[in-house]
């Protein structure tokens, strides 16, 4: 599967979000994470899209892959908890 996440791209991707809909999101406090090991998504490839994007700095979670609320739920428990602590 890690061949076929690096080699490959799925037509079942979505496709970008429009320009509108990421100007909407500016300025609402959001976290953006993926795994360090994550195949399909890996920081190298997210972190500047992020960035430009959404003016936010990605989150790397240590061990984790693809499917990080599986994986590791408690990292992604205290993703929301800090964004929250921003807004309180």
């Amino acid at each position: 599967m890690t061949l076929v996440a690096r080699e490959c791209r799925s037509s079942l991707a979505p496709l970008p979000l429009p320009v509108a809909t990421l100007q909407r999101a500016a300025g609402v406090p959001m976290a953006v994470a993926t795994g360090e090991r994550d195949v399909f998504l890996p920081p190298s490839r997210l972190r500047r899209a992020v960035s430009r994007s959404l003016g936010v700095d990605m989150e790397v979670l240590p061990g984790a892959g693809h499917l990080v609320p599986d994986e590791h739920p408690e990292q992604v428990l205290s993703l929301v908890d800090e964004v929250i602590g921003r807004v309180i």
